[in-house]
């Protein structure tokens, strides 16, 4: 999910991105949610002249150790343990199945959130971020291992058999270079229990999008 530099500099990030260049997630640590906070591992670039001390401004954002400081490309990188109480963080209190992920960053550039979990959970994450503010982009990607092992556990072995022949055939392309017939024909079975196999795949292909479509909606 993706939110443009205006978006984040015309919100109560401005504060903060007055005192740092970029905040980058490592860690999230612990969820004190009675008292609205949680503790995350990050790294911070700040702006010229400026240094920890005037976060002590930032209302959300209160830094607990320094841990590590490094020099990477001119800039001051520092590793903080941080109390994050900002609203956006809040809106995971109530969702147990998805996390915005490490390497989820924000700054003048703009933001870049990474949330995994289960669908469910995921579409309750996006629906609180646009809540808050609508993002510019938003892109869902699943894990094709995943994906593929989810599909093919609800096939039954015959049923991918016919469904990669008749794929390879040429069955589904435009227009079709194949026929049931000739399916049939070179599987030494019934064009009715080709049709039946194609149809159960399609199907579950079918209920599988449909899923998503309702999950992400």
């Amino acid at each position: 999910m993706r939110y443009s530099p205006a978006a984040i500099l015309s919100s109560n990030f401005k504060e903060l991105f007055q005192i740092v260049k970029k905040v980058v997630l490592k860690a999230t640590l612990y969820h004190e949610w009675e008292e609205n906070w949680i503790r995350q591992v990050v790294e911070i670039i700040l702006q010229d002249g400026k240094t920890l001390d005037d976060l002590s401004e930032v209302f959300f954002f209160e830094v607990e150790t320094n841990l590590h400081q490094r020099r990477l490309n001119g800039d001051d990188v520092y590793t903080l343990m941080v109390q994050n109480s900002h609203d956006l963080v809040l809106i995971g209190k109530h969702i147990e199945d998805a996390v915005v992920m490490p390497g989820s960053e924000f700054g003048i550039q703009g933001a870049t959130l990474i949330v995994r979990g289960a669908p469910s959970g995921v579409s309750n994450m996006v629906k609180g971020f646009k809540a808050w503010k609508a993002p510019t982009s938003i892109s869902f990607v699943d894990t094709e291992e995943d994906n593929f092992a989810e599909m093919a556990g609800l096939l039954s072995e015959s049923q991918s058999n016919v469904f990669r022949n008749a794929h390879s055939a040429g069955y589904y392309d435009s227009p079709r270079k194949t026929s049931l017939v000739e399916i049939a024909r070179d599987l030494d079975l019934s064009r009715s229990t080709v049709a039946g196999h194609l149809r159960a795949v399609e199907k579950t292909m079918a209920d599988s999008l449909r899923k998503r479509l309702d999950d992400i909606s």
